[in-house]
């Protein structure tokens, strides 16, 4: 058994990054039984809270803390809450902290409106009402919460996706050589040498060529997936039909030995990616081939019917079905169902299909009963509407 770990987010780390998130507040009043009232009062918003008693130590503070909110009073000795203010948001670090000032004085216009001119997000006046100051500190508190726990987790989302990338790079160089070498070498001792090898021989080298190629496979199936989502996906009509004629065609010759029959109605153009639309048909008609008993010749129908803003496409076939039970494991990577020496493959494709579907705006999931085959169902945005209604198409062993 081969276990790949793929490069992911833990959880422990998302779970810290936002645990770690504590906000601090800023009191700034030159009269200490203020300052200890309001912090009084903002206590159990569960915040570090700072004090200073002039513009000059709140100053010193913002050079060496990142604030969540100011809390500013306006009447200060040498330097008043609006200069104080004004120096504060010279500082980087105070880039979009909002600001709330604490006034005694009159409630003339002129200094709410020098407070907006500076960028204030408010202007209360005392004496102050402990639950309305609460209930607005919390509010921008949480704004700041929720901002801190997006940055950390992108940068913890970036430093995922570089480990990603290096292991994009280590799948399509380091990894692929040493493969190519077993499976080209192993190919020309077959070739060459068949006749000096005994049965036990032959059997030991047909074992190494099909893990050779076996794990070739795999590669190229997690390259695929490392890349859905890394790479920019362009939107563009798409004919979904003519894509499915050519799938068929590159299925041509396991149709034809199979004996099955395809066909589908009028597919319509959208607007999505051309390659998604691909991946799809070629993973899920590919299936509905194999995942056979042999018992009769594959039957296959693939259908598309509009449903408000999506088109939902149907795959459905006479297969040996999916038991509910793996309703679960269907779409998780290296899950597989079976056993490889019965129906061969890596269990990545289905995977790839519902992530690289998602980042289209639609969703995959299917309909099933073991022995009475399957039917995949996936959405696509509407996009473009579909051409005129014509007869379905039809597509079997000749």
């Amino acid at each position: 058994m081969t276990i790949v770990a793929l490069p992911t987010v833990p959880q422990q780390i998302e779970t810290a990054a936002i645990a770690q998130v504590r906000p601090k507040i800023l009191l700034v009043d030159d009269r200490w039984e203020n300052l200890l009232a309001t912090e009084k009062v903002l206590r159990p918003l569960k915040a570090d809270i700072f004090k200073a008693a002039s513009g000059n130590e709140a100053l010193s503070l913002v050079l060496r803390h990142q604030f969540a909110i100011v809390l500013l009073d306006v009447q200060m000795p040498e330097m008043d809450g609006f200069e104080t203010a004004t120096l504060m948001q010279e500082h980087e670090s105070m880039s979009g902290v909002p600001i709330i000032f604490v006034t005694a004085l009159s409630k003339e216009e002129k200094y709410a409106s020098r407070a907006a001119e500076i960028g204030a997000v408010d202007y209360i006046f005392k004496p102050i009402n402990p639950d309305i100051l609460k209930s607005k500190v919390k509010v921008y508190l949480d704004l700041y919460v929720q901002r801190e726990q997006i940055m950390r987790l992108n940068a913890t989302l970036s430093q995922s996706n570089e480990e990603l990338e290096r292991f994009a790079y280590i799948c399509s160089h380091d990894m692929q050589e040493p493969v190519r070498m077993m499976n080209a070498f192993a190919g020309l001792l077959a070739e060459n040498a068949e006749e000096a090898i005994d049965e036990d021989g032959r059997r030991y080298l047909s074992f190494i060529l099909d893990n050779a190629r076996r794990m070739q496979k795999m590669i190229n199936d997690i390259l695929t997936f490392s890349r859905v989502g890394r790479e920019e996906i362009l939107l563009e009509p798409v004919d979904c039909e003519a894509i499915l004629r050519e799938t068929l065609a590159e299925f041509e010759g396991v149709i034809q030995a199979s004996g099955a029959e395809v066909t589908y109605t009028p597919l319509p153009s959208v607007e999505t990616s051309s390659t998604l639309v691909r991946v799809l048909f070629q993973n899920l008609i590919g299936n509905a081939l194999k995942f056979q008993n042999g018992s009769q010749p594959p039957i296959i129908a693939v259908t598309a019917e509009k449903q408000g803003r999506y088109w939902r496409f149907s795959v459905k076939d006479n297969g040996i079905g999916i038991e509910n039970g793996f309703r679960g494991r269907i779409f998780t990577i290296f899950q597989r169902l079976h056993r490889k020496e019965d129906y061969p493959g890596t269990g990545i494709g289905l995977s790839t299909c519902r992530k690289f579907i998602r980042l289209c705006g639609g969703e995959i999931d299917f309909t099933s009963a073991p022995g009475q085959g399957s039917t995949f169902h996936f959405t696509l945005p509407s996009g473009e509407a579909a051409r005129p209604t014509r007869s379905g198409q039809h597509v079997g062993a000749r």
